[in-house]
């Protein structure tokens, strides 16, 4: 499975708020943190991802090796909301065993779980203005 697919699949599992599949899919070069139980607080992690990374149509824009470490690639996947697009980069390695997972999630570039995207600019009125 290539890296691009193992994103897929993780984001399938986001989609479908299948925290297993999302862990089947994330760990490090030790494996998938379904199996290997690291780091401790996986569960979490998959539980706070699923939060933002959720309700959002995605495709991959790119995907870039990591200089000379074939085991390490860069792909920066845009996710869709209503009335925004977000760029988010994951990083991504390679296990042991050859399969790539996802390992890092830049959540701060997916934007808040609550409001994802910007709303309308405040309007300014004397109304407004009055009531703060």
């Amino acid at each position: 499975m290539s890296a691009e697919a193992a994103v897929r699949s993780f984001l399938r599992g986001v989609a479908d708020s299948n925290l297993t599949v999302m862990a089947t899919h994330w760990g490090g070069p030790g494996g998938p943190a379904i199996r290997t139980n690291q780091p401790p607080d996986w569960e979490k992690r998959m539980v706070v991802m699923q939060a933002y990374l959720s309700k959002a149509q995605y495709r991959v824009v790119s995907d870039v090796g990591s200089g000379s470490d074939a085991a390490s690639r860069s792909l920066s996947v845009e996710l869709r909301r209503p009335d925004c697009v977000r760029v988010v980069p994951f990083t991504m390695v390679r296990a042991g065993d050859g399969a790539w997972l996802v390992n890092q999630v830049d959540l701060a570039s997916a934007g808040s779980p609550i409001k994802p995207c910007p709303g309308p600019p405040p309007k300014d009125s004397a109304a407004t203005r009055d009531s703060l």
